[in-house]
Formats: structure tokens, C-alpha cells, sequence
């Protein structure tokens, strides 16, 4: 059910929890870590502890938008930041310029 999956961190030590971002087939994006060690069989009696965060494809935009906000705020190069983070990382997007000065 993910068309795309990474690990973004992980901690190997007496309790074990990897973290993952997911983007899934239908466009949500998911977070998920999961807990295996001495800890989690105390509180669950269990072998694993799985816990997530699901955002549906109808929130996505609202994320990104937010997202984009706490990393650009107050910087002036955003928008060429964000263009060549685009470029860089293989996102779609769109670059366009306009003045109403003639070109001389």
C-alpha cells in the first residue's frame, strides 16, 4: 500500500524504534515508528508497539502549506530556495517570471 517508503531515523540500543515516513498509493502520507524492547513488554506485554500519524489525501495540501510556512517565513530567497529544492529533489513544479518593464 506504499508507492514510496524511507527510513528517516533510527535507535538501536536496549529499545529499538525505527521511523518511517510513507507516501501511499492514494497520495496520504504517513509516520510511523514502532517500539520493540524491554519497555514496551512492561506496558503492553507485548513483543512490539506500533503508533503512527495518517494524514488523507485531503490534508496534504494544508501540510505542505504549513510546512512551507515554518521553513520559509522571513527569508527572502524562499522562492528560489523552494525552485531549486524542486529542481534538486525531482518534484514537479512550475517557475515563471513576470515585469512590466520592457526588456531593453
Amino acid at each position: 500500500m506504499a508507492s514510496h517508503a524511507i527510513e528517516i531515523a533510527r535507535r538501536e540500543w536496549t529499545e529499538f524504534r525505527p521511523v518511517h515516513l510513507i507516501l501511499e498509493d492514494d497520495g496520504a502520507i504517513k509516520l510511523n515508528a514502532k517500539d520493540i524492547g524491554t519497555t514496551v513488554t512492561q506496558i503492553w506485554a507485548d513483543d512490539d508497539y506500533d503508533f503512527w500519524v495518517r494524514m488523507p489525501t485531503t490534508s496534504v495540501s494544508k501540510l505542505a502549506f504549513e510546512l512551507l510556512c515554518e521553513k520559509f517565513v522571513g527569508r527572502l530567497g524562499a522562492v528560489d530556495t523552494f525552485r531549486d529544492w524542486c529542481r534538486a529533489t525531482g518534484v514537479e513544479h512550475e517557475f515563471d517570471s513576470w515585469t512590466s518593464r520592457p526588456a531593453s
